[in-house]
């Protein structure tokens, strides 16, 4: 308890000064981040302690790491082998988080937190959420500093939607996911706004190592759109005297090629089994899964399976659930949240055609929506299952939710200068 006392002491002090730096009008919004944010990691963790039994991804990584700190503490695991600068001499029997390199790599990690709070599941959660709002927080600003009037949108789409919160939360790959996400987004920002920017590289590929060590998919997809939107919304002179459809089809090709080129250096796709694999996840999910299951149609081959299932799979990883297939409290919540997204998508495509929009937005518009369709497609196919893919969306969802709000906002703006 007296250790739990000291860490809740210390992470008050550090939201205490981090607050004193902003200004009046977003305090109460930083304070309620952080209490909402810390209250959400607490829950999950309520949630798989208690609800499920002692099962889940987050007690399987709370296991794992302690049990990676403990042998570095018996001297079974070397400093070097603790902090990866070696291979890890163990089995998998007594560590079996080594042999997905994705969870090993989170686990590690992890265990570095293990060995800060001594092995407190809670407290790591609360450090986990912190973590992540902190670098929520650095984002929105430096965005709210390139979109002033769109304050409200931004705060919304990355702070408080309570699907994305709250599965960002606690102890779990996601949360450290949005954390590395939305620092890089931070970097990059200020890089592109920064006379010293090149020196603000180091922190940004630093970044992309680790988001590629945790999620690969996440990079492969992000990368590609994210440097050719930064160009051609900037529109450098060569790019000029291009019609518009010729350079959306330039924009599509460099896309496609770019990560084309990206992917193949994970293993996943050099080895020519991405199919195959999404198949074998798709499979193992669907064997686990009850009333919370998503069903998709079947084919002879992985190929022909993905196929055949891109319309229905982007149409589930972009709006569903929706109310009628909700099966208990969480997916009921989870349901109207996405209901309500799916009125405002539909209106923000009614105001497409209403509100005046910029050369450059349009450029952000579609890698909005490009870096979500594509992650959704394959998230929903390789996860056919609600409760899970309500999880993995917040690798998206963020940015979908950020662009209906901000035609929204758009509209509200124009309505009230005209």
């Amino acid at each position: 308890m007296i250790s739990i006392a000291i860490h809740i002491a210390l992470i008050f002090i550090l939201a205490l000064l981090f607050q004193r730096r902003l200004k009046v009008e977003d305090k109460a919004v930083f304070i309620t981040a952080i209490f909402i944010k810390i209250v959400c990691g607490v829950l999950l963790g309520w949630l798989y302690w208690g609800y499920y039994g002692g099962t889940g991804d987050t007690l399987y990584f709370f296991d794992q790491a302690g049990k990676l700190y403990n042998y570095f503490q018996i001297g079974q695991v070397s400093f070097a082998e603790w902090f990866g600068f070696q291979e890890i001499h163990l089995t998998v029997e007594e560590f079996s988080a080594q042999t997905e390199p994705r969870t090993y790599f989170f686990v590690r990690w992890l265990s570095y937190l293990f060995a800060l709070t001594q092995g407190e599941y809670f407290t790591m959660a609360i450090y986990m959420s912190l973590f992540a709002v902190f670098a929520a927080w650095k984002f929105v600003k430096r965005l709210t500093l390139i979109l002033p009037d769109h304050k409200s949108a931004i705060y919304v789409a990355f702070l408080f939607i309570p699907s994305v919160t709250f599965w960002s939360s606690g102890v779990l790959k996601e949360t450290f996911m949005v954390t590395l996400l939305y620092f890089m987004g931070y970097f990059i920002i200020k890089w592109y706004h920064k006379n010293s920017r090149w020196l603000l590289i180091i922190p940004i590929l630093l970044l992309f190592w680790a988001l590629w060590l945790l999620k690969y998919y996440v990079p492969i997809v992000l990368v590609p759109i994210l440097l050719l939107t930064l160009l051609f919304s900037v529109q450098p002179g060569f790019l000029k005297d291009i019609r518009f459809h010729w350079k959306l089809t330039i924009y599509f090709l460099l896309i496609i090629s770019g990560g084309l080129a990206l992917s193949f250096l994970h293993p996943v796709f050099s080895s020519g089994r991405f199919f195959e694999l999404i198949k074998v996840s798709h499979d193992t999910i669907l064997q686990h899964s009850t009333e919370a299951k998503i069903v998709f149609i079947d084919a002879t081959t992985p190929f022909l399976f993905f196929i055949k299932n891109i319309p229905l799979a982007w149409f589930t990883g972009m709006f569903r659930p929706f109310p009628w297939e909700a099966f208990n409290l969480f997916s009921h919540i989870a349901a109207a949240e996405q209901f309500l997204f799916v009125l405002l998508f539909l209106f923000a495509i009614r105001l497409l055609f209403v509100i005046k929009i910029t050369h450059q937005e349009i450029w952000w518009i579609l890698g909005i929506i490009i870096y979500s369709t594509v992650l959704a497609t394959v998230i929903a196919l390789s996860t056919p299952n609600f409760g899970s893919l309500l999880r993995y969306k917040v690798a998206y969802m963020p940015f979908l939710w950020f662009l209906v709000l901000w035609f929204v906002s758009k509209r509200f703006n124009q309505r009230n200068k005209g």
